[in-house]
C-alpha cells in the first residue's frame, strides 16, 4: 500500500498530510502566498524526497481548500511535481448524508466539514471542536451527532494585526506569541498578554454557554494551527489538544469518497 496526499488550503497557509495504512505519518505548511512560486522551489517534491517518499509511491489523494481562487493552481502544481493528479473535494454528494441543522449546508467549508467528521470519528458525541487558525471557529455537534451551527471569530493573528493598524501608538508585533506572564508592565508585553488570554478566555467561555443552552456536558476538542501554541491553556482533563483533527477528517472524507 503507498502514500495518500491530503492537502488543506487555508486563508494564511497549506498544510500538507501525508497518510499511510489509515495513519499521519508526516505533514508540512507553508504560507498560502507562496503557492505560485511552489513549483518553481519544489516545495512538495522537495518535503517529500526530505522525508523519504517517493512521489511514485503516491497512491492518490484530495485537495480541500477555502480559498477557491488557488484551488486548480495547487492541482496544476502538485501534479507537475509528483505526476499524478490529486482530486480536488467536491462535497455534493457528501452532503447528502452529512447530518446537519444549518441554514444552508453548502456554506459550511471544507474545513468544517473535516473538523465534524473527524471529531465524531474520534472523540464521539457530543462535542464542540474550537478550530484556532486565521479565523477561530466554535463548531457545536449535538448527541445525536447533528452539526448545530458554528461561531467565528478574528483568529489570534487577526488580532494581533488589529491592534497595531487600528491604534496608532501601539507598536506591530512580528507575531503571536505566549507571554511571559499574564499581565504586561510595558505595551508589547501588554499586548502579547490580551490577545493570547483573552482568545482563551472567550473560546473556554463559548464551551461554557454551549453546554448551558443545551443543559448538557460536550467533549471539547481543540485543534488548528494554533493549538500547540495555546495548548498549554488547555490542560484540564475535559479538552483534548489535536492539532492534526482537520487533516485527519479530510482523510476519512477523502476514503468515503474513494
Amino acid at each position: 500500500m503507498g502514500y495518500t496526499l491530503i492537502v488543506d488550503i487555508g486563508n494564511s497557509q497549506i498544510e500538507i498530510g501525508i497518510f499511510k495504512q489509515d495513519k499521519i505519518v508526516n505533514k508540512f505548511r507553508f504560507e498560502t502566498k507562496k503557492l505560485p512560486n511552489a513549483y518553481e522551489n519544489k516545495l512538495f517534491y522537495n518535503f517529500l524526497k526530505k522525508n523519504n517518499v517517493d512521489p511514485s509511491e503516491i497512491d492518490g489523494g484530495m485537495i480541500f481548500s477555502v480559498v477557491p481562487h488557488i484551488t486548480r493552481l495547487a492541482q496544476i502544481i502538485l501534479t507537475g511535481e509528483i505526476g499524478i493528479e490529486i482530486e480536488i473535494f467536491d462535497p455534493t454528494n457528501f452532503l447528502k448524508t452529512f447530518k446537519t441543522d444549518v441554514d444552508d449546508p453548502k456554506e459550511i467549508g471544507h474545513d468544517l466539514l473535516a473538523d465534524v467528521v473527524g471529531a465524531i470519528h474520534y472523540y464521539g458525541v457530543p462535542v464542540i471542536v474550537c478550530d484556532l487558525g486565521t479565523v477561530t471557529k466554535n463548531l457545536i455537534i449535538d448527541k445525536d451527532g447533528v452539526f448545530r451551527g458554528v461561531s467565528f471569530f478574528p483568529g489570534a493573528r487577526l488580532n494581533t494585526n488589529t491592534l497595531s493598524d487600528m491604534a496608532a501608538q501601539l507598536p506591530e508585533l512580528k507575531d503571536v506569541a505566549r507571554p511571559k506572564y499574564f499581565y504586561g508592565k510595558n505595551t508589547v508585553d501588554a499586548m502579547v498578554s490580551g490577545i493570547y488570554y483573552c482568545h482563551v478566555a472567550s473560546t473556554k467561555r463559548f464551551m461554557e454557554k454551549i453546554e448551558e443552552l443545551f443543559g448538557y456536558k460536550f467533549k471539547k476538542v481543540i485543534t488548528g494551527g494554533f493549538s500547540n501554541l495555546f495548548k498549554p491553556e488547555y490542560k484540564e482533563e475535559q479538552y483534548i489538544v489535536d492539532p492534526e483533527l482537520v487533516l485527519k477528517g479530510m482523510y476519512l472524507i477523502y476514503k468515503n469518497q474513494k
